[in-house]
């Protein structure tokens, strides 16, 4: 392809949000991308001084395909879908189907343990959705340190139980399920049952009690335990955030941060009773000081701010962003009075967009 008919397919294109899509002489798709401004994005690959795999794919373009989206992020989900369908040979992410790894419990068993896998089974419960193996057994390994639960990962320890235990065991940082004769049987389901309400975003009553454990140990100058209590509090804290659970909508209001891994920009959506009302669009964490005062406003409107709620609810499901690996908070707002709401939201928000 000559260099002016490049220049007519390059100034074809808007300068908007969306995806593009190169394509050779074949018509087999070579690269799949997105970006907020496509024109400037596709002319950048044409670049002479560009590195030698996008000089490469830059001579075997051919035909440019333009997908319009509303803003940067309906394009990392249209990007992902596309990728998902063509599959194209430049592109090095996402054409894999994500598996997440997952910390799972079967609790028909006499003496679950907790495991972790990719592919849980059917009868397995399973708490998380993380990125990596390393990210599940760095959970489990703060699991076991509050709960005193096996970090072994055996699926169960109804058979053949062993007659030793391991090092846990014996400096008391596991029940010991393993042991033939389990004298702590019953601590050791209720530990499992504490651990379980943790992941599920439901058991507020250990973290306030390992909080009082440390203002005690404080007050008794044991420094050193108050310490360790306070790191165990952050680590239970920061990784309470990383478990997807279910949510119940109906009877409540929700507001719902979406958030792709590696993109700057975030959703806030509101919910009242499964229904979305609101949805706000931003491109940074600061631009939510701007528009906060706007969003609190109009979650107590009867209004909604825009137009195709059936695209937007299937858009923006449970669903569609795990498929893209997005992370999600929901913030409870059902009994939150108006004036307080704009508070909750920046702690939330501000829990959410991690420091650098």
């Amino acid at each position: 392809m000559d260099k002016s008919t490049t220049q007519s397919m390059i100034s074809a294109l808007p300068d908007a949000p969306g995806c593009y899509i190169y394509r050779d002489s074949a018509g087999d798709c070579l690269y799949v991308g997105k970006s907020k401004q496509v024109r400037s994005r596709v002319r950048s690959y044409f670049n002479s001084n560009n590195p030698s795999k996008v000089q490469k794919l830059a001579k075997l373009i051919n035909r440019i395909e333009y997908r319009p989206t509303t803003s940067e992020i309906d394009a990392l989900y249209l990007e992902h879908g596309l990728i998902k369908t063509y599959r194209p040979p430049f592109n090095s992410q996402m054409k894999k189907d994500p598996h997440p790894h997952y910390i799972c419990i079967e609790w028909d068993r006499d003496r679950p343990g907790l495991y972790i896998s990719d592919r849980p089974t059917r009868d397995a419960e399973r708490y998380g959705g993380f990125n990596s193996v390393y990210d599940a057994r760095e959970a489990l390994t703060i699991i076991n340190r509050t709960w005193a639960t096996p970090i072994c990962e055996s699926r169960h320890f109804d058979t053949s139980p062993k007659t030793r235990g391991c090092l846990n065991l014996h400096i008391g940082r596991c029940i010991g399920p393993c042991q033939k004769n389990l004298l702590n049987a019953t601590n050791y389901r209720e530990n499992l049952l504490k651990a379980a309400a943790f992941m599920q975003g439901r058991n507020k009553q250990a973290l306030l009690a390992l909080k009082r454990e440390m203002n005690q140990a404080a007050t008794d100058c044991d420094y050193e335990k108050a310490a360790n209590l306070r790191d165990t509090l952050d680590q239970l804290s920061n990784l309470q955030r990383r478990f997807t659970y279910r949510v119940p909508f109906i009877g409540r209001r929700l507001c719902v941060l979406i958030k792709g891994y590696h993109e700057p920009g975030f959703l806030l959506l509101y919910y009242n009773s499964g229904k979305l009302q609101q949805a706000l669009q931003l491109a940074t964490p600061t631009e939510w000081i701007e528009r906060r005062d706007d969003f609190v406003s109009s979650i107590f409107a009867t209004e909604n701010n825009f137009n195709n709620i059936e695209e937007q609810n299937k858009l923006y499901s449970s669903t569609a962003t795990s498929e893209i690996r997005a992370r999600k908070l929901y913030i409870n707002i059902t009994k939150t009075p108006k004036p307080n709401l704009a508070a909750k939201l920046n702690k939330a928000i501000a829990k959410f967009i991690p420091k650098r």
